[in-house]
Parts: C-alpha cells; sequence; structure tokens
C-alpha cells in the first residue's frame, strides 16, 4: 500500500469511527488487497478469501472503536490476524491440519512488512499498558512470564498473577479498547 493510500485510509478510517458510512465503498477498496493478502499467506485458498471477508466485516462492524492516533492499517491487519488465527482453529477442530500444517501454505518464513508493522505496534502498545502497573506487579509478571515464582506460598502467587493480569487488563482497554 502507498503512502497516498495510507494517508488516505487513515482519514477514511477516522470517518467511519465518526459514523460517516459513506466510506465503506473507499474503505473496502484500499483494504481488500491488503487483507486477501495476508490471510492468502497463512490459510489455504479456499479459506483465504472467506477470512478476509469477515475480517472486513469486522472492521466495519468496530470501525466506531478505532482510534484515529493509531495506524489504521496496524489496526486492521490486527483483526484479520485474529481472524486467521479463527480459522486455524476451526481446521484443528475438525482435525484437517496438524498443528503446524498451515506453514505449508506459507511462502516464506520471514515476516511480512505488514506483519512487522502490526507486531511493532502491538509491541508499542504493551509497553504503555505495561509502564502503568506497579513495580510488585510487573514484578510479578516477569517472574511468571519466566515460569518462575516469588517466595511466597503457590496460592498466594497465582494470586497474584491474577490480579496483575487483571489490572494490565485494565489497563490495556483503558487505552487501547477491547
Amino acid at each position: 500500500m502507498e503512502d497516498g493510500s495510507l494517508s488516505d485510509l487513515q482519514g477514511l478510517m477516522g470517518r467511519l469511527a465518526d459514523g460517516d458510512r459513506s466510506a465503506f465503498p473507499q474503505v473496502f477498496a484500499l483494504l481488500w488487497t491488503p487483507l486477501r493478502d495476508l490471510t492468502g499467506r497463512h490459510l489455504p485458498p479456499a479459506e483465504a478469501e472467506d477470512a478476509a471477508q469477515e475480517a472486513l466485516l469486522k472492521i466495519f462492524r468496530r470501525a466506531a472503536e478505532f482510534d484515529t492516533r493509531r495506524s489504521a492499517l496496524a489496526w486492521a491487519l490486527g483483526i484479520a490476524r485474529w481472524e486467521i488465527r479463527t480459522w486455524r482453529r476451526k481446521r484443528r477442530r475438525r482435525r484437517e491440519e496438524s498443528m503446524g500444517g498451515a506453514a505449508g501454505h506459507r511462502a516464506s518464513a520471514a515476516p511480512s512488512p505488514e506483519e512487522t508493522l502490526v507486531a511493532r505496534d502491538t509491541e508499542r502498545m504493551l509497553a504503555a499498558a505495561l509502564g502503568t502497573l506497579s513495580p510488585a506487579d510487573l514484578e510479578t509478571l516477569r517472574l511468571y512470564r519466566n515460569g518462575e515464582r516469588a517466595a511466597v506460598a503457590a496460592a498466594t502467587f497465582r494470586k497474584r498473577v491474577e490480579r496483575a493480569l487483571a489490572r494490565l487488563r485494565t489497563a490495556w482497554r483503558m487505552t487501547h479498547g477491547s
């Protein structure tokens, strides 16, 4: 997607967020190809188009949640990534794919520019949410992530982790929505 298209998309998504439904066709035209390309790299052709359509529907349904200070493309691609995960889970439940089977549909193991952008944006957003937590919560989450435990009873540590994660979720929702 070119820089001009990115700024167009940003403005159009802002209009959608404000309730201007006349922007739907233009947003569709700008997002369809990147979403279809992303889903096509991760899903079989028969499912890729359906996943891209589902992602667009979710984008349109959740347009009011869009934060105009964030990248519209990153936001849309993030929704598409979740849709890809949903399709993969459905396939696994149907036992049509082994745990690693979807990798055969991807041309390259290297992340695409879109995936890199989404990952970088997500990391920045997580860092901002983590920055609101207390040092004790941060230490609890660090220990939990590393598979370690503070020098307290197991039940106490589990409760600390539960509370720290609840505060992290709250901080995330306050700054980034659901």
